[in-house]
């Protein structure tokens, strides 16, 4: 009767992984640019402020946004930070975070293992 849950909840955080780990698995797979990009502007959204980062590529100027919104538009424009991006996908540039990404991929872990030992009673 558990598996009504089980089952479910163990694809759905299998498909969260495969939708969040895609761009780091691309990062382990082609290698990893790192530039610095600079703040030209900040997007204005319903959750806060989102800079978008300006940088060079095979010389080409390229801008992505950055991923994560704030209340007010920090950091400030004009100013530098370094991002990283998979070796041919400059459009997935992002600014690093490996505490954050080491605590998002151990909850994932520790979902997966919680509801595949409902589902399969490893333990």
């Amino acid at each position: 009767m558990v598996e009504i849950i089980a089952i479910p909840a163990t694809l759905i955080g299998l498909y969260a992984l495969w939708i969040v780990g895609g761009p780091d698995l691309l990062r382990l797979i082609q290698g990893v640019y790192h530039v610095r990009g600079q703040v030209t502007r900040h997007e204005a959204g319903s959750d806060g402020f989102t800079p978008v980062y300006e940088f060079e590529h095979d010389g080409v100027m390229r801008e992505v946004a950055g991923f994560t919104a704030q209340a007010t538009p920090k950091p400030a424009v004009g100013s530098i930070a370094m991002l990283s991006y998979p070796r041919r996908r400059p459009d997935l540039a992002r600014t690093p975070r490996p505490f954050v990404r080491t605590i998002m991929y151990a909850g994932f872990a520790a979902w997966l293992a919680f509801f595949s030992d409902l589902w399969l009673r490893w333990l």
